[in-house]
């Protein structure tokens, strides 16, 4: 009995819309924008015992296939349709039904609908980093649970008279998108696709805010918003001024935007891999780390982070970088 049933786009948007609780990825004008930016992805979506929805993105890595939810995210994986679900036995039935090699992220949220026996040892290398009950604190109850040190990064960057302003301009979309690539540069990693900029540029559902010093951009970061969740989902800064901490700045000013109202309970500093030094960063937030659960039978496999190339990578121009990335990103996924 196959309890995954193959459904197509007007009835996956109608499932859409009855679900629980979705991130800013599971959006069929997200998956469709991909689909038309990488030729090499393709979205299938499936409805689960009328029970929850599942969308997967076919990736094919030359001869190779597997399927990913989500690609670009470090959440994916089912969206509820009712308030209990065995998590237990859907995990089981998907690998039972995919013969295909995949692998899903749940975002932490969802555990609260799946009932799944998570000391299992099934959790990915991911932790993500929530502030909760953000609706009902104040800005200095949330200052109040920074580390000591990062309120005085905080302070050093204010007093050096760093502005912060929400993008609202493709031209300083570029400036800010320069400052990325190069920063993809540095950590050796492929960069997104401008287009995915300008999507969040246009997107009602995010926020890109930047840091200005004497006219010039020198960070900037993307906030996603959904449901009752403000995401941090990624950064870049001109590494000449890092020590303006001008990041630091731009999110405790989009902290204290939105504290204490507005409906959002959690913001959330996005996923981190494990023993990376970000955790130490993301920790110092008055934040509580959740381990990403995840459901896999894809053996491990060589990708961008592993493959002796990498540091070519770095040695390459600005522009063959962007270039070069939208080929290089289905190794990352």
């Amino acid at each position: 009995m196959n309890y995954f049933q193959k459904i197509e786009n007007k009835e996956w948007q109608s499932f859409l819309n009855k679900v629980l609780f979705k991130t800013f990825f599971h959006s069929l004008e997200w998956e469709e924008f991909l689909e038309k930016e990488f030729s090499w992805l393709r979205f299938e979506r499936y409805l689960y015992k009328n029970e929850a929805i599942l969308s997967l993105a076919r990736v094919k890595v030359f001869s190779k296939e597997k399927l990913i939810s989500h690609p670009f995210c470090e959440y994916g994986g089912p969206l509820p349709l009712q308030d209990k679900i065995d998590g237990e036995n859907f995990k089981n039935n998907l690998l039972s039904e995919f013969k295909d090699r995949i692998r899903i992220r749940f975002h932490p949220h969802t555990l609260n609908y799946f009932s799944i026996e998570s000391d299992k040892g099934e959790k990915s290398n991911i932790n993500t980093y929530f502030i909760e009950s953000f609706q009902q604190k104040t800005k200095d109850q949330v200052w109040n649970s920074f580390r000591k040190t990062l309120c005085h990064s905080i302070k050093k960057s204010q007093n050096q008279e760093v502005k912060i302003k929400r993008c609202d301009n493709e031209k300083e979309l570029s400036s800010f998108y320069n400052l990325y690539i190069k920063s993809a540069k540095r950590h050796l990693v492929p960069a997104y696709p401008f287009s995915f900029f300008k999507y969040f540029l246009d997107s009602s559902n995010s926020e890109i805010v930047l840091a200005i010093k004497d006219g010039k951009i020198i960070a900037g970061s993307v906030f996603l918003f959904y449901g009752r969740f403000i995401h941090y989902f990624l950064n870049a800064s001109d590494e000449r001024f890092k020590d303006l901490y001008s990041n630091h700045l731009i999110l405790w000013d989009e902290i204290q935007k939105y504290a204490g109202g507005n409906n959002y309970e959690v913001f959330d500093l996005g996923g981190t891999r494990s023993g990376s030094p970000l955790e130490v960063f993301k920790s110092g937030w008055g934040t509580k780390k959740y381990p990403i659960y995840e459901v896999s039978n894809l053996s491990k496999e060589s990708g961008v982070r592993e493959s002796k190339l990498r540091k070519v990578f770095g040695l390459l121009p600005s522009f063959l970088i962007e270039r070069l990335s939208p080929y290089l990103l289905k190794f990352k996924v």
